[in-house]
């Protein structure tokens, strides 16, 4: 498990790992009277550490990821590294669970902004697409290199799909068997993972039509779940 917690930095709570340059000026630690609490400065290392994890990763792949890469990557020492994590494998659930967790949260604000619950995972799919579109570094680290992590990652992996149940269920609409929402999770991140693999990530929101049809079809039939392919309102 992750050593020191640290402070995050202000603001980049609902930033997605890897958006950021580790060694953006504004980022730095002054030597001597910063002025800074202890807390502070390890918040800031610590966020400094997760963005260059994701975007060594993203260029490099996790087979070619080193610590060493990590902290140049992030101006920081390996001591500084081990303060607060025990080992690349450690980042990398940091830096998943960070960003996850975030996709989520605006997922969920999505889906509960809806006017119903059909449109609530339109919206939510949208969210996500939109998302992973802007930020193809921790797309990549999320959806693709996640594959080549050790088991904790790989099991944090499998318990945030249980999390995306949540969309898919509900008093509004049809009951179904666990076994069918977890086909569809599935089916909605296998979509995005071969578009990650052979496309950009740009496209990424091409997919939203096909994607909202293909989660909605088992719910509310046919007819209602076609309209998200054709009508304009909901494209995009």
């Amino acid at each position: 498990m992750s050593g020191q917690t640290g402070t995050p930095e202000a603001g980049c709570t609902d930033v997605l790992p890897g958006s950021r340059s580790a060694l953006d000026p504004g980022r730095a630690i002054k030597p001597g009277r910063h002025g800074l609490s202890p807390e502070t400065v390890a918040g800031i290392q610590r966020e400094r550490l997760i963005d260059a994890f994701v975007q060594v990763v993203s260029e490099r792949g996790y087979a070619h990821t080193t610590i060493s890469r990590v902290t140049e990557g992030a101006g920081v020492t390996k001591k500084t590294f081990y303060a607060h994590f025990t080992g690349l494998d450690d980042c990398f659930l940091a830096a998943y669970q960070r960003g996850m967790d975030i996709l989520l949260a605006r997922m969920t604000h999505a889906y509960e902004s809806a006017p119903d619950r059909p449109d609530g995972i339109h919206a939510a799919l949208r969210t996500l697409l939109a998302a992973l579109a802007r930020e193809p570094r921790f797309a990549r680290v999320s959806l693709v290199e996640v594959n080549a992590a050790g088991p904790q990652v790989r099991q944090a992996r499998l318990d945030n799909l249980a999390r995306f149940r949540d969309f898919l269920t509900g008093p509004s609409l049809p009951s179904v068997p666990v076994a069918v929402v977890d086909a569809i999770v599935g089916g909605i991140y296998s979509a995005i993972h071969v578009q990650m693999e052979t496309g950009e990530a740009a496209e990424l929101p091409s997919l939203l039509p096909s994607l909202t049809y293909f989660a909605l079809l088992p719910l509310i039939g046919r007819e209602a779940a076609s309209r998200y392919l054709t009508d304009d309102r909901h494209a995009g």
